[in-house]
């Protein structure tokens, strides 16, 4: 299977986009950190393969893909720049809710390095709506790991690069299929398979894939409402979705992260609130958050999220540990030059 290639760069530095925290942080569950390269990522966006390196001051991207199933190549660039909103002005909006939240400044403030340059991903709705509801009660490893099982047992292979496969996610009438619950179950899916497949039977039997585009055009509350009635959905799962592909910015996915944040820093609710939210304290944690934040509160809390996420805390620690050891040279180089500022006083006088 011949793949061919087209390579190019996007002139956005790592303060404006953030490929780790972007892509390793929650939202997609289809990118992998090259073996030889920390700072490369290669993972699929709709029927191609690419691969963006981080550099400090551009992006470089090399994107493969195999002409019986890309039909049409598209602009790369601009493609790339709708998936990571780059339409966005980052700066600003980091500026605004500095501004208007003096925790959030001061995360920003101790960790920038980590935390600049993360942005919401625009998501092919299928994907993010299918890839959500292997979320419940999950992690992110596991997630990752049962998407990937979904695409090879029921996307269409691309091609294989570095030996590995890489596949377009599944549609809606594949997983219509009645061979998919019970594949599923076998791939160690659980009760999620039944959802899968009774999701995709509810959206094709009612509408189809473009539906799940339309709701772009809806407001936030409209979308919603039409999310919670697929099967497997529910609350928090829209609002995931709403967020990472519908357009919907002000969607608040309230779960044990943002609980937490509501619960220990900004104190929106009670330490003794359980885990298992009323839908009333769901309501009341999202509109806290936007009410602070403003328009773009969803967005302001990807970025609190992957704050608390274990994979990033090294590298805040390491942030710290070299911000001490700077200090402590600037003290070092301090305490030796001032006796010899003093020297040339004493030498001046006589």
């Amino acid at each position: 299977m011949t793949l061919h290639f087209i390579k190019g760069i996007l002139s956005y530095s790592k303060t404006e986009l953030n490929l780790k925290a972007c892509l390793r942080g929650g939202q997609s569950f289809r990118w992998f950190i090259s073996d030889h390269d920390q700072n490369e990522f290669t993972g699929v966006i709709r029927d191609k393969i690419f691969t963006l390196k981080q550099m400090e001051e551009s992006i470089e991207y090399t994107v493969h893909y195999n002409q019986q199933i890309t039909k049409n190549i598209g602009n790369i660039d601009q493609e790339l720049k709708d998936y990571f909103h780059l339409n966005e002005n980052l700066a600003d909006l980091y500026s605004n809710w500095s501004q208007k939240d003096e925790k959030f400044r001061l995360r920003i403030e101790q960790y920038g390095y980590v935390l600049n340059g993360i942005r919401v991903l625009r998501l092919d709705p299928v994907e993010n709506l299918f890839s959500f509801i292997c979320s419940s009660n999950n992690n992110i490893k596991r997630i990752t790991q049962m998407v990937n099982n979904m695409c090879s047992h029921f996307g269409d292979l691309i091609g294989t690069l570095n030996d590995k496969n890489y596949y377009t996610f599944p549609s809606i009438d594949r997983l219509c299929h009645k061979d998919v619950e019970d594949k599923l179950r076998k791939l160690n899916f659980g009760y999620r398979a039944k959802f899968i497949h009774q999701a995709a039977l509810y959206i094709k039997n009612n509408f189809d894939e473009q539906w799940l585009f339309s709701l772009r055009q809806k407001n936030y509350n409209e979308t919603v409402n039409e999310l919670v009635k697929i099967p497997g959905i529910g609350k928090k799962v829209a609002d995931c979705i709403s967020l990472m592909s519908l357009d919907k910015l002000e969607a608040i996915p309230v779960d044990t992260h943002v609980l937490n944040l509501a619960r220990n820093m900004y104190h929106f609710v009670p330490k003794e609130a359980k885990k298992s939210l009323s839908d009333k304290t769901y309501r009341e944690i999202a509109d806290s958050f936007r009410q602070m934040w403003g328009k773009y509160a969803g967005w302001a809390q990807t970025v609190m999220f992957i704050d608390d996420l274990v994979e990033f805390k090294k590298e805040k620690i390491n942030q710290l540990e070299k911000k001490e050891k700077v200090a402590l040279k600037r003290s070092v180089s301090d305490t030796i030059m001032t006796p010899n500022k003093n020297l040339k006083k004493i030498k001046s006088k006589n």
